[in-house]
């Protein structure tokens, strides 16, 4: 025990210097976010899409203004998403039974809080004395607010279908065969934050194609996004104007932005619902736009929100519905949701009809309990007429719904159970249950239980499921995770689930399941390795099968991956990954995938500068055998392509400081595939193998 106890000191003395030479240095205070992410990303369902932004937001606040762990509630700490709700009620009993906490080192004693959990908030947080928080006024404001400016652009540099040259004759013809504006992307954010009390920004953004101040965007950027958002502890807990979120519950009746599926992080199996939030993100359909605000008495909280807006959608009929033929009545056929304003079919179909929402949740939270009651109704503008098939014969087509749902979620001793119910206007139904034990210092295990209608309608719905929504599914999930030596970790879950109706490209009732298994070594805090092994399996039609129709049959698909990061020098890290996938459609042949990288990282203490490289070689026999990997990124961009097909992969990003307030990124980012002439369709397409994009962004912090 002397040992690991010395060890575990040392590792905390380490990382105690660490994060407080972040202050100074603002590469480091970067790379502790991004590994944060990383570790979050990398363990995620490969190819899973997610909005970071918001993620990073909480993580660099709290790395500004690290979290007191003796005056913490459970709220403040879900938002490092890095703890168990088990964990948490560990140690606030643990500051209950014995006290507030006298310095780090303490946490190696609260039950549940093993050296991984350990390292990863330890940048984060702080131990000082329990002090009641003074009142903040204007004048704390202003000095010690911070500005946050950043400017980037991008562009793919091969000319693409959509850019290149036309005969004003053919253009004339067909307007759509161009994209209307430039192939360069803007993006711009500015944001004044200060602590967690308050939040002021603006972002505004041009994807490639879109024009920029002219024709159809004389007022510049294509999308723009501003807030305010307040926060305190008195009886007006929260205020959001402008652009928000709003999160409750398990996310099955509302639920916008950040949502985490499966995962060897068990604990990410529920989610931890942060009410309202400011929206930072550049989504241009899937946020809310109005005001709304959360009041409290003491464990009691209520939320109100409204939200007025206007949504692309396909446009696909206006008819007249009065005498006089001044009524109109409007019909789409679905809402559209890529951003994407390039051409003239896409400028009809933005910001075609209005969207409005409003709702509430009313919430009683104690240490060990809560209990909320949620319901949003929604109107569209028009009448939604989708082309329904048989398969998806219960979707949403009307112009208006009402949802409404009830949560929960308890901690008794080394248990938590957490749930949510929800119905639709319509009946439909869903629900989800879980619980998450702590079955010893070195073993938790997770179960999770979810029961989806064919007809539930929640549009704003983002629960753990299978697909991308929560409907038409029943499953079973079970994780663990057991740490059975110091350096030593094994994770896993099973997932088996079924659609008792047809699905897309299901043309019968299905079931499926899925299987994972990592066992990760970690014989210093600078080196770590870890093996996965990953099968699905699932149903899909298939054409294969003589007979009049597309009979669903079952594909497998299995992946291995070795994966280590190395420190061969204190200021270089080596990052080596292997991974293959076997795909295999009953009936047919199999195919495979392969995938090899090798990622150099320099960084060095309170120098100006570091970068990163990364060269990959691949080949697939298919689409179907794809493989997704993570991507450093500048700020606030993350990316996680597919490798398909056959070729190589390079990228380099440096990120360079011109003094304590100005950074400024750079990345250059190559495929070359060895099996095509041509790089994508339409108007993507690219003549030749190589398709290169370079970014390049500024931040400016005063």
């Amino acid at each position: 025990m002397a040992v690991k106890r010395i060890f575990l000191i040392s590792g905390l003395l380490l990382l105690f210097f660490c994060a407080k030479a972040q202050e100074d240095d603002p590469i480091l205070r970067q790379q502790m976010i991004e590994q944060r992410i990383e570790v979050i990303v990398e363990n995620l369902d490969d190819g899973i899409e997610l909005d970071y932004t918001t993620l990073f937001d909480e993580l660099s606040t709290y790395l500004d203004r690290p979290l007191n762990l003796n005056r913490a509630t459970d709220q403040e700490l879900r938002q490092l998403y890095l703890l168990s709700d088990i964990q948490i009620m560990s140690l606030l009993n643990h500051i209950t039974r014995y006290g507030p906490l006298r310095d780090v080192f303490e946490l190696q004693a609260v039950k549940g809080w093993d050296l991984t959990t350990i390292y990863l908030v330890l940048p984060f947080v702080q131990v000082r004395p329990p002090l009641e928080a003074s009142k903040w006024t204007f004048r704390d404001v202003l000095k010690e607010g911070r500005h946050d400016l950043f400017i980037r652009t991008q562009r793919v540099l091969q000319e693409q279908e959509g850019y290149s040259g036309i005969s004003p004759e053919d253009l004339a013809e067909n307007p759509n065969r161009r994209y209307l504006g430039s192939p360069w992307k803007l993006y711009s954010r500015y944001r004044f934050r200060y602590r967690k009390n308050l939040s002021i920004g603006i972002t505004a953004e041009k994807d490639q194609g879109e024009e920029f101040f002219r024709g159809s965007q004389p007022n510049g950027f294509d999308f723009y996004s501003a807030h305010f958002y307040y926060e305190d502890k008195g009886w007006l807990r929260k205020v959001a104007l402008g652009d928000y979120q709003a999160q409750f519950g398990q996310g099955l009746t509302v639920w916008s932005g950040l949502g985490f599926g499966k995962s060897p992080f068990i604990a990410s199996a529920k989610r931890s619902a942060l009410g309202i939030r400011p929206y930072t993100a550049v989504d241009e359909n899937l946020f809310f736009r109005g005001a709304a605000a959360t009041l409290g008495w003491g464990k009691t909280e209520l939320t109100v929100f409204y939200s007025d807006k206007n949504i692309d959608a396909n446009i696909v009929a206006v008819e007249d519905t009065s005498d006089t033929g001044e009524g109109q009545l409007l019909s789409v056929s679905s809402f559209q949701l890529s951003g994407f304003h390039r051409t003239e079919n896409e400028l009809f179909d933005k910001d075609a009809i209005r969207e409005r929402h409003i709702g509430g949740n009313l919430a009683y939270r104690s240490r060990k309990f809560s209990v909320g009651a949620t319901a949003m109704r929604s109107e569209w503008g028009a009448d939604l007429q989708r082309n329904l098939q048989l398969y998806n014969k219960f979707e949403f087509n009307d112009n208006q719904n009402l949802v409404g749902g009830i949560d929960y979620s308890g901690v008794v001793r080394n248990l938590n159970f957490f749930g949510e119910a929800s119905m639709s206007q319509n009946g439909g139904y869903a629900f989800l249950n879980g619980v998450l034990i702590a079955l010893d210092q070195r073993l938790s295990v997770v179960a999770l239980h979810r029961h989806f209608s064919r007809d539930f309608q929640s549009l704003f719905a983002n629960a753990f499921a299978e697909r991308s929504r929560p409907i038409n599914e029943q499953g079973l999930y079970l994780g663990f995770d057991f740490q059975p030596a110091r350096k030593w970790k094994l994770t896993g879950y099973a997932d088996h689930f079924r659609s008792p109706w047809l699905s897309f490209l299901v043309d019968a009732p299905s079931a499926g399941h899925e299987y994972l298994l990592q066992l990760t070594h970690k014989p210093t805090r600078k080196n770590e390795f870890y093996i996965r092994w990953r099968k699905r399996s699932k149903d899909r039609n298939s054409n294969l099968v003589d007979g009049p129709i597309d009979q669903p049959v079952p594909w497998t698909q299995h992946f291995f991956r070795l994966h280590t990061s190395y420190k061969v020098h204190e200021n270089v890290q080596f990052k080596t990954r292997v991974e293959w996938t076997g795909f295999q459609l009953e009936g047919g042949e199999v195919e495979q995938g392969f995938l090899l990288y090798q990622d150099i990282v320099f960084r060095k203490l309170m120098a100006p500068w570091n970068f990163t490289l990364r060269y990959a070689l691949f080949e697939t026999d298919s689409y179907d055998a794809r493989i997704y990997a993570y991507e450093n990124d500048v700020l606030y961009f993350f990316s996680v392509p597919a490798y398909f097909n056959r070729g190589s992969r390079f990228y380099a990003i440096t990120k360079i400081s011109l003094g304590r307030n100005l950074d400024m990124w750079f990345r250059y980012a190559q495929w070359v595939y060895n099996d095509r002439n041509t790089i994508n369709a339409g108007l993507e397409e690219i003549q030749g193998n190589t398709r290169s994009e370079f970014r390049a962004q500024l931040r400016l912090q005063f």
